[in-house]
């Protein structure tokens, strides 16, 4: 093992043991953490929670010889379902006023969407889908 892969796991495992204290704290339900960290923690718990996931199953792929195509192709599957959520959401949290155009980051979102917007209009075509 890697000098550098003993330091990950070594972190992975700290990480882990502070996420059961936490997750203990939490269903004590003794300390009420401000929603804006408590979603916060919920989106990088999730995005942490993916990457574990995808680089376990591309390694399981790798030892057992299989080939990964169909694991990737479902991982991105995974990921348009997630952005999809998330669009949702946002979009019900515009409708309700949570942020203006003046917010941090809504300049940088617009440009994202616009870029995958840009993409998926170039891969409808490529592959003769037409728009919803």
């Amino acid at each position: 093992m890697k000098s550098g892969d003993a330091e990950l796991s070594s972190r992975l495992r700290s990480t882990s043991s502070e996420l059961r204290a936490i997750n203990r704290q939490l269903k004590a339900g003794k300390v009420t953490p401000s929603k804006t960290a408590l979603q916060e923690f919920r989106q990088i718990l999730d995005n942490v929670r993916m990457t574990a996931w995808t680089v376990s199953e591309l390694i399981n792929a790798r030892e057992s010889t299989t080939n990964p195509e169909p694991l990737l192709s479902f991982l991105a599957s995974e990921r348009m379902r997630r952005v999809s959520q998330m669009m949702r959401d946002l979009s019900a949290d515009i409708d309700k006023q949570a942020f203006t155009w003046q917010s941090s980051g809504i300049q940088a979102l617009s440009n994202s969407v616009r870029e995958l917007d840009s993409r998926l209009t170039k891969l409808s075509a490529r592959t003769g889908l037409t728009g919803s």
